[in-house]
């Protein structure tokens, strides 16, 4: 019985393995729930990002609305991530000037004019994940 027990208890662990790494919001909601308040902290104290991110990088992009965007991984052309939205406003990947379509409530598409195109959707305040895709 207790072999039994174990092999289930297993096979669950796997299993959440798997769907986390095969959903890559999951995996940037996971980043932003373990560094997001020490990052927000450090901006509005003005010691800037913590450096102890790990592996992950970051940029600052300027516009109308600024972003301080990761990169968290990329899949072929696809690049998933998040950025913290200094305004609380969705933005296009890089701060980009394509214009957001909304689509649901906390969704939003963008497209240019060379085929590239993504999404974003808020995970929590100044929070959002994004996808884009390069052609």
């Amino acid at each position: 019985m207790k072999k039994k027990i174990i092999w289930v208890v297993i096979a669950a662990l796997i299993l959440g393995i798997v769907i986390f790494l095969a959903s890559p919001q999951l995996r940037v909601k996971a980043f932003v729930s373990m560094y997001g308040d020490k990052i927000e902290a450090g901006l509005n104290n003005g010691s800037g990002v913590p450096g102890h991110l790990g592996e992950y990088s970051f940029n600052t992009w300027e516009g109308e609305h600024d972003m301080l965007e990761f990169i968290l991984f990329t899949r072929g052309d696809m690049y998933y991530g998040c950025y913290y939205s200094y305004d609380n406003v969705p933005l296009a990947f890089q701060n980009t000037e394509a214009e957001l379509t909304q689509n649901g409530h906390d969704y939003w598409e963008w497209s240019a004019e060379n085929g590239s195109h993504g999404s974003t959707s808020e995970i929590t305040d100044h929070w959002y994940y994004f996808e884009a895709a390069f052609e």
